[in-house]
């Protein structure tokens, strides 16, 4: 059944009002791509680019059209069809996935933070691929390997041990090519990466207005062999966006348009998400905050925009929190946050297992925020009405002096009801005999009780060949030489 229960941000006449504006902004402002290879495709095209300032604007017929080529509902792959989901989510609700590029980990051990390694990150992939509530898992950042290919070490580490779709992001233009490269070398073939992506591309803005070679490199790949493209605004109210949520959502929109017309250009019908990853700037310590309530209105604002305006799903985050602790900030963070932008009508909420704005990823937090999906999926789902659910004949027929605990209707319905397995529903003495354990350390023994449990999925040797040999190529053409830039 189709999810009822949205709030609503902004009124019909705000969304034309700030679509207008995208158009005028893409028309006559344009934005800056630093990249001569996408400006000749793009003047090509019909855009029309300035060579100097590498300018490019595009007209509102060239826009428009993009909109009716871009897909308004898609399938998201894993390596195997068991993962694969629909998005947006047929009944309304969303899906999760884990957070991304993260360089230090919480070590449940010492309960403190270390670098990640490719052994901690295996781990992370294993683990996150069991929790049935994390859908899709993005790209963490050895720091044990050459840092000049981390994103291909990544990416290499993250195929060989899931089979969920994955969130991948390129850290230079180098690497571009070989992480498809991987892909391939996993999927077998050109048709076969086609038919089954396995992940999505995030070409990033570099707000305002401006694009890096790495992100077109990126798309344009992403067209060619027909990988999901996830469009993403990194705008920082106050900083690099302007401070109000009205001008941060504008910005971030126009820059989200913007690669949604390129992919476009390059391969009509490209699926294509708008990823709302804005944040806002502490005025009093110069840091962009993730979890403040300014962050969330400004997210919800614009996903909320996007969605109903270039009707593509949205993606942003919101299991963030500033805390570098799984404490009482970061569940409040991590529980009101999903919850509003649920009801805003997103369909991916990233940030799984983050601690510590974008700083941390902690398998504690992540064993956490797989059940925190679960309550707050159940919290905003519709209530069903009907004559069943009413039970009025049970009302009548058990009042004033019976109770429900034994009626048909009762055994009907009673299974429905969610019970969080780290959430306490005891009596006090049942819990004092348990050893009167805390959130944090129910989750430690669910860890310890998963870790135990924990194997990557069999691979032929052929393929795990392949991809390591992709692996050592970009090693060694990029290792060293990239540092003597």
């Amino acid at each position: 059944m189709p999810h009822g229960n949205r709030l609503r941000f902004l009124t019909e006449n705000d969304e034309s009002l700030i679509y207008e504006k995208c158009l005028y902004i893409l028309s006559h402002k344009g934005v800056k791509i630093d990249y001569p290879k996408a400006l000749v495709l793009l003047k090509k095209a019909g855009a029309h680019v300035n060579d100097k300032t590498e300018q490019v604007c595009f007209s509102r017929d060239m826009i428009e059209a993009a909109l009716k080529t871009v897909p308004h509902c898609f399938t998201i792959k894993g390596s195997h069809k068991k993962h694969d989901f629909v998005v947006p989510h047929p009944t309304g609700s969303f899906y999760t996935s884990t957070c991304v590029q993260t360089m230090q980990y919480h070590d449940p051990d010492i309960n403190g933070f270390v670098d990640v390694t490719r052994q901690s990150l295996a781990e992370w992939t294993q683990l996150a691929d069991r929790l049935e509530n994390i859908h899709k898992i993005a790209m963490q950042t050895p720091m044990d390997v050459p840092y000049e290919t981390a994103d291909v070490h990544s990416l290499n580490i993250h195929l060989q041990n899931t089979s969920k779709p994955l969130m991948v992001l390129a850290y230079c233009p180098e690497t571009v090519s070989y992480l498809f490269e991987l892909m391939l070398a996993k999927a077998g073939s050109v048709e076969a990466l086609r038919k089954r992506p396995m992940l999505l591309t995030y070409p990033t803005s570099l707000s305002p207005l401006q694009f890096k070679p790495m992100d077109i490199e990126t798309i344009l790949h992403s067209c060619r062999y027909g990988v999901p493209v996830v469009a993403n605004s990194l705008a920082i109210s106050g900083a690099t966006a302007p401070v109000t949520a009205a001008g941060t959502a504008l910005l971030a929109s126009v820059e989200i348009l913007a690669m949604l017309v390129m992919t476009q250009i390059f391969q009509p019908g490209t699926p294509v998400i708008g990823s709302v990853y804005t944040t806002s700037m502490d005025m009093a310590t110069g840091n962009a905050l993730l979890g403040n309530s300014e962050s969330m209105l400004g997210r919800a604002t614009t996903s909320q925009f996007i969605k109903n305006t270039f009707n593509i799903p949205v993606e942003t985050f919101s299991f963030m929190t500033d805390s570098y602790r799984s404490d009482g900030q970061a569940l409040v963070e991590k529980s009101l946050m999903p919850a509003l932008l649920d009801l805003a009508g997103t369909d991916i909420q990233y940030g799984a297992g983050r601690l510590g704005g974008a700083t941390a990823a902690s398998p504690i937090q992540l064993i956490i925020d797989d059940q925190l999906f679960t309550i707050i999926q159940k919290c905003n789902a519709p209530v069903v009405i009907n004559e069943d659910t009413l039970a009025l004949q049970e009302i009548i027929d058990n009042s004033p002096n019976g109770n429900f605990v034994t009626t048909d209707h009762t055994l009907r319905y009673c299974r429905d009801s969610i019970r969080p397995s780290l959430f306490v529903a005891d009596s006090l003495d049942r819990w004092q005999t348990k050893g009167a354990k805390g959130l944090y350390e129910r989750a430690v023994e669910r860890y310890k009780e998963l870790c135990s449990q924990l194997s990557p999925p069999s691979l032929p040797d052929e393929i795990l060949g392949d991809m390591n040999s992709v692996v050592k190529k970009a090693d060694d053409h990029l290792v060293g030489k990239l540092r003597s830039r």
